[in-house]
């Protein structure tokens, strides 16, 4: 699929580094898989969930929060503080 993308993509002009720089795939990714029989993105992405993963209890809660009548018109960027506010 990402090769078919690609193709299209370059048939329409573009250039292929430029293709893979938008899709975060280095080119020399493509042409392997090009090179391959059918070359699709094998990529599984991480094994693990990550440490700090909410809980379905917290996640609950935060969905919960977000979408009590307070919160819900906000902004996800307004409604979160940035680093530099809790100086």
């Amino acid at each position: 699929m990402i090769l078919q993308l690609v193709d299209e993509t370059v048939a329409a002009g573009a250039r292929q580094f430029a293709v893979c720089e938008v899709l975060e795939i280095d080119e020399r990714t493509i042409q392997r898989w090009r090179a391959e029989d059918g070359g699709e993105d094998r990529r599984r992405g991480p094994n693990t969930p990550p440490k700090n993963k909410l809980s379905p209890k917290e996640r609950a809660e935060v969905l919960s929060i977000s979408n009590s009548p307070e919160f819900r018109d906000v902004s996800t960027t307004t409604r979160t503080p940035s680093p530099c506010s809790a100086r």
